[in-house]
């Protein structure tokens, strides 16, 4: 196992290049807060390397360009901007990806300016089609992820995911995205963190017969029951035939369990039953069911 930290901006692309191309052996890399000249890009390709493991935390590179590394079995980008150039990651199952991009500027005495850019999800996910395990922390002042252009099998093997720290400003439905590509999830976890920004943009979303049949755990945190997560929930409940429990939680968090794994930290709340019989009448109405509806736990 290799670590490099804090490495000075002044190294340059190709000594990092060369971690990747000059040490088949290598099977662990994680590089920490290194970074190299303004406007370059790491590119990532090495065909006789052995890393089964890569983990990229707040490296100031542009971009990390991800070409070929066949071995690599996990990868982990937090605050690290990354794109997949090619499909060439034949082993690799886990993938955790944290980014928050935008800003607002706000100037004495002028009207507040977002900065910022949108991104179609294709750009992290549209090589890693072997994937079975998903961390997605996406956040900022406003919903950045596009509606993508074909992502109908983006993700065909994915088994377990969680989206993390979904911002409350934002539209939460946004994960439905997810959903649509990936026909083989069996669990789904979200967490919703409050937020002091206000509402942003709503997603058009078009009527669908999506159905998928292997999901059976769905756990929300965060749930405060406005019109985008009942939405959001009703839909999943809907699309979902083996569904059985979906638990619904005001207080909670996800706990990391190294890079790739979590568990739902959850604190009770007491839900008066006039509260629980309304917000069930109100993600309910209107779902049609093809087996028994699924049973809504409150906490």
């Amino acid at each position: 196992m290799l670590v490099l930290q804090g490495i000075q901006k002044s190294t340059p692309t190709a000594a990092f290049e060369g971690v990747f191309t000059l040490c088949p052996q290598l099977q662990m890399l994680h590089l920490r807060s290194c970074g190299c000249p303004w406007d370059t890009d790491l590119l990532v390709d090495a065909p006789s390397s052995q890393i089964r493991e890569l983990v990229l935390d707040k490296c100031r590179f542009r971009h990390v360009r991800m070409r070929t590394l066949p071995s690599l079995e996990s990868l982990a980008s937090m605050d690290t901007m990354l794109h997949f150039e090619s499909a060439s990651f034949p082993c690799l199952r886990q993938c955790k990806h944290t980014a928050r991009i935008g800003t607002i500027l706000r100037p004495l005495g002028r009207r507040s300016e977002y900065i910022g850019h949108q991104c179609e999800l294709g750009s992290f996910l549209g090589c890693t089609s072997d994937i079975t395990n998903l961390v997605i922390r996406f956040t900022g002042p406003r919903r950045w992820i596009m509606l993508a252009s074909s992502s109908s099998s983006l993700l065909p093997k994915l088994r377990k995911l969680l989206v993390a720290d979904v911002p409350s400003s934002w539209d939460v439905s946004w994960p439905r995205l997810l959903l649509e590509m990936a026909p083989s999830l069996e669990i789904l976890h979200i967490h919703i963190a409050p937020c002091k920004e206000k509402p942003g943009d709503l997603i058009s979303w078009q009527p669908t017969k999506l159905r998928r049949h292997h999901l059976k755990q769905f756990v929300v945190s965060g749930f405060e029951g406005t019109k985008r997560q009942i939405y959001l929930v009703r839909f999943v409940i809907g699309a979902s035939t083996a569904l059985r429990r979906v638990a619904l939680f005001k207080n909670g968090h996800a706990q990391e369990k190294g890079h790739w794994d979590w568990e739902m930290v959850t604190e009770q709340h007491s839900w008066t039953d006039e509260e629980k019989d309304t917000m069930r009448k109100e993600i309910m109405d209107g779902v049609s069911f093809s087996s028994p509806p699924a049973r809504l736990v409150f906490g």
